[in-house]
């Protein structure tokens, strides 16, 4: 169920910062657009993360930890798409769906570490 909720919540994030992305892809450079639209797409995920998907009150160390891990992921994601556009030759509109596609298993265990702390065998059987 909760796997679930963060694949909807997932898709509703990707969807919005996608059509920015789309946006401001007519005022600045991809990198950009991707770089703010990401950074727009950490505080909405982070905010669907915690009251919705994860059920838990927004805290110092949630608020910390999850930017974190996902300025890993925004590494990750800039280099890949560099190498999508540039060397693979994908259009730059459709290359950020296959970062965020490959991301998302990442990033959905890194976030459930987050704001469940340690996987318990009892919280893996619940979630299969």
């Amino acid at each position: 169920m909760i796997f679930s909720k963060f694949l909807i919540a997932g898709v509703l994030n990707t969807l919005l910062t996608y059509f920015i992305y789309l946006g401001l892809l007519l005022l600045m450079p991809y990198v950009w657009a991707y770089s703010l639209t990401y950074a727009i797409g950490i505080v909405l995920g982070y905010f669907l993360n915690t009251k919705w998907v994860f059920k838990k009150a927004a805290n110092l160390r949630t608020a910390t930890v999850y930017p974190l891990s996902y300025g890993f992921n925004y590494l990750f994601g800039v280099v890949m798409l560099w190498y999508l556009i540039e060397t693979v030759k994908l259009p730059k509109e459709i290359a950020p769906l296959v970062v965020v596609t490959i991301s998302v298993p990442i990033m959905y265990l890194f976030t459930k570490a987050i704001f469940q702390g340690k996987l318990s065998h009892e919280t893996k059987k619940n979630n299969q």
